[in-house]
C-alpha cells in the first residue's frame, strides 16, 4: 500500500490541528464564566477555606541544629 504526501500531511498535521482546534473552541465556549468571581474589595460570602494542616507547626527556639552544622560532602568547612 502506497501512502501519498496528502495522506501523510492529513494524518500528522491535520489531526493534531483538529484536536487543538477543538480544545481551543471548548475553552472559549460562552457560558463557562456565568458564576460571579471574587474581586478585591468585595465581601467574602463563602465559608473559610483552610489550606494548611490541622495543627500549626512552628519551629521552637530550641530546635535541633545538628543537621545545620557540618561541612557538606567533605565535612571540612
Amino acid at each position: 500500500m502506497r501512502v501519498s504526501i496528502i495522506q501523510t500531511i492529513a494524518v500528522f498535521v491535520g489531526i493534531p490541528v483538529l484536536i487543538y482546534g477543538i480544545i481551543a473552541l471548548l475553552t472559549m465556549v460562552p457560558g463557562r464564566h456565568k458564576r460571579q468571581r471574587y474581586r478585591p474589595g468585595q465581601a467574602w460570602d463563602y465559608p473559610p477555606q483552610w489550606w494548611a494542616g490541622d495543627q500549626p507547626t512552628v519551629a521552637s527556639a530550641t530546635s535541633d541544629n545538628r543537621l545545620a552544622q557540618g561541612g557538606g560532602a567533605h565535612g571540612s568547612w
